[in-house]
């Protein structure tokens, strides 16, 4: 009997799921569910929490809940996703300490116009302090991104 090895290719399966995507890195000071109001209201999105992508990272003997976010436009295949980067004193994405959250678009409706423009909008978001589109070819830990 035969016993076949199966190895994941976490290079390429990074690279699938990043494939179409922009991640915006946001600064706000306030808890994700009232971001997530006040973005519902000034940009006309609905997002809400989804507890079946909420990612949990163990370090030692403590497990770490990051919360996601999820929006799903009606009118294209795009999925919006909105991660909560803190944890108590852990961050999901630990080279980003000053983003509290990050804010993914996945599909390919999106053109570099489109998310310029909902960088403008998120600016005008009450308790936005900062809002950068993010290279994800800088981001190390993006790993812990895929749900």
């Amino acid at each position: 009997m035969t016993i076949l090895k199966l190895k994941l290719d976490n290079d390429q399966l990074v690279e699938d799921f990043f494939e179409s995507t922009y991640v915006i890195g946001i600064a706000s000071t306030t808890r994700d569910y009232q971001l997530c109001w006040h973005i519902n209201r000034q940009l006309h999105t609905n997002f809400r929490v989804n507890n079946n992508l909420e990612i949990t990272l163990s370090k030692k003997t403590r497990s770490f809940h990051f919360p996601v976010f999820e929006f799903h436009e009606p009118t294209n295949s795009v999925a919006h996703y909105l991660y909560n980067n803190r944890c108590q004193a852990e961050f999901l994405l630990p080279e980003l300490k000053q983003i509290n959250f990050l804010w993914m678009i996945k599909g390919d409706y999106y053109q570099p116009g489109d998310v310029k423009k909902l960088l403008e909008e998120l600016r005008l978001v009450p308790l936005v302090q900062l809002v950068s589109l993010l290279d994800i070819r800088e981001i190390k830990n993006k790993m812990n991104l895929i749900f």
